[in-house]
């Protein structure tokens, strides 16, 4: 069978460059989840112990998935299919695999229902720092604490004097306002198109990031010591060694952090899934725009040691240096207990001690380095939010042939109606973040490893991950693909599924991992929350599956059926 019969229809997006595309993919990769997520996670999970499965971790699984999702997603481009269901079809005969592939497309849509939200708050943020009235809370002569602002900033409580002048609910309400020009800045971007609406940004955006990024560690790393301490011992936090032998001794690992020794390997894996976004669809959808012979192998590499120098080297020395230097090991622990309140609480309490170039502490010191601070955050959102983004668009465009505008439309659509939840009920996010941007992350990276490294087959997969090369990927590599990338997880899904899927599903934890208490009241809201978080994401899912069926019926799939046979 002649692959030209197959070849990509002339009209399909490509990248303008290749620096704009190793960007994109970096900005994919680089989100909130960098420099909120990581350090979180490190903490509460093994800290030096939790660094050594981060990179084990990063080795077995990230960059072998990685180099997979690249080469699946180029040769799907090839086919002229940008998301999951095309994808997945033409690596095997059996039928069911462009629904299994509609995951590609809904997971990563799920999380950009919540991500854009957050992202919201990262510029409102920066608005407050900018204009002084973080500050001005931030002050010493103030009554109002950064919790307290940020509960009056996510809605809780109104602002009478409204935002920019604006009167009534949506002036008084900054969190949902911000949130609104965040949606629309992200779909205006979409609707631009590959190489001039998200590579701009790439290019634009991710210089700023690393710009910003090192400013700010280079300020943190020469603050002067406070109470004998520096930000320098707070690294000691994730490179300590005496923690390591934790891995292994399960007694230890309860004795130092509370959580058993696999806890911390499956949180270390969980987090190379989160930042890379590998299991996603998104790294997919965007190799999918390359040409038949551009490398994938050096440019995979190139993404991914990007994504680790932002996560390892600049989310490492920020926050949690900071938190340590002005607050202590309990100050680290306070602000490492939810990822939102290391963000919007203890940063800018550091930023109020923190002198700018000799600018005394205070409210101008929250106006600058604030400002920067949740402009970076902003810049990592949106880069990774548009890739979020990119295989809905090209699955209504590529599959389901509507024009590039009303793709942007039908996102936005779903977005807005689906977020309305995600803001007034407590608990959905958690639900939605969890099933799609967690477990949901493992369960389709093993569908699609098993569909091309067993089923496509290895020899196959390693020529086609190959193929227009700079560079030979180590063989053992390819070993590790074939048998032990797939096995760890095979048996991370079933391991996860058993000790935490299954008791969040049956309602006896919640998503945090609390025990519920059916005689309370709040928990049993929670549940009803939950409930409801799962129905709008098996409604969306019936709803994508319903249109691949759509797809299939118009023979859009027909081509595909004997392509497993296909070299």
């Amino acid at each position: 069978m002649s692959t030209t019969d197959y070849s990509a229809p002339d009209e399909r997006e490509q990248w303008g460059s290749r620096v704009g595309l190793i960007l994109a993919m970096a900005g994919n990769a680089v989100g909130l989840g960098n420099f909120l997520r990581f350090p979180n996670e490190a903490v509460n999970n093994g800290q030096g112990a939790f660094m050594v499965a981060y990179f084990i971790s990063l080795l077995l699984l990230g960059i072998p998935l990685m180099w997979m999702e690249w080469g699946i997603g180029r040769r799907g481009g090839h086919f002229g299919y940008s998301t999951a269901p095309g994808m997945f079809q033409s690596l095997t005969k059996a039928r069911i695999a462009k629904y299994i592939g509609a995951l590609g497309v809904v997971m990563p849509l799920l999380i950009v229902i919540y991500y854009v939200y957050i992202e919201s708050w990262t510029l409102g943020y920066a608005v407050e720092s900018a204009t002084g009235a973080l500050g001005a809370v931030t002050d010493k002569a103030s009554q109002v604490s950064t919790g307290d602002y940020f509960e009056t900033y996510l809605g809780s409580q109104g602002n009478d004097s409204g935002f920019l002048g604006v009167a009534g609910w949506i002036g008084s309400h900054k969190a949902y306002t911000f949130f609104a020009i965040t949606a629309a800045v992200n779909l205006w971007v979409l609707s631009r198109g590959l190489s001039k609406g998200i590579e701009i940004i790439a290019k634009i955006g991710m210089p700023v990031l690393l710009v910003c990024a090192i400013a700010l560690v280079a300020r943190v790393l020469t603050l002067p010591a406070e109470e004998g301490r520096s930000a320098l011992d707070g690294l000691n936090i994730y490179w300590n060694p005496e923690q390591w032998t934790a891995l292994y001794d399960d007694a230890q690992a309860k004795s130092l952090f509370g959580i058993g020794s696999a806890a911390i390997w499956l949180a270390a894996a969980g987090q190379i899934f989160f930042t890379l976004s590998v299991g996603s669809g998104a790294i997919n959808t965007y190799s999918s725009y390359l040409s038949r012979d551009d490398d994938i192998a050096l440019t995979g590499l190139a993404t991914v040691s990007m994504n680790e120098f932002c996560e390892v080297v600049l989310g490492g020395t920020l926050a949690i240096p900071a938190a340590f230097l002005f607050f202590g090991m309990s100050g680290v622990e306070e602000a490492a207990s939810g990822s939102m309140g290391l963000a919007f609480i203890t940063m800018p309490e550091v930023f109020a001690n923190a002198g700018v170039f000799g600018i005394a502490a205070g409210e101008y010191s929250v106006a600058i380095l604030g400002t920067v601070w949740f402009g970076l955050l902003f810049v990592a959102g949106i880069t990774s939010s548009l890739a979020l983004s990119q295989p809905t668009m090209a699955f209504m465009q590529d599959t389901m042939g509507l024009t590039r505008k009303k793709a942007a439309l039908v996102v936005g659509g779903i977005i807005l109606l689906f977020v309305q939840p995600v803001i007034l009920l407590d608990g959905v996010l958690g639900e939605i973040d969890y099933w799609a941007g967690t477990f949901g992350l493992v369960f389709f990276s093993t569908m699609e490893v098993v569909l091309f490294m067993w089923i496509f087959g290895s020899k196959r997969a390693w020529k086609e991950i190959h193929h227009g090369a700079d560079i030979a990927i180590p063989k053992i590599f390819k070993f590790l693909m074939t048998f032990v990338t797939p096995v760890l997880l095979i048996g991370m899904l079933a391991f996860w599924g058993i000790t935490q899927a299954l008791p969040i599903l049956s309602f006896e934890k919640t998503t945090g991992g609390d025990i519920i208490d059916p005689n309370d009241p709040a928990h049993m809201a929670l549940v009803d929350n939950a409930g409801l978080a799962r129905w709008m994401m098996l409604a969306l899912f019936a709803f994508f599956v319903v249109l691949v069926w759509i797809a299939a019926k118009r023979g859009r799939f027909k081509s595909l059926e004997n392509l497993a046979e296909d070299a």
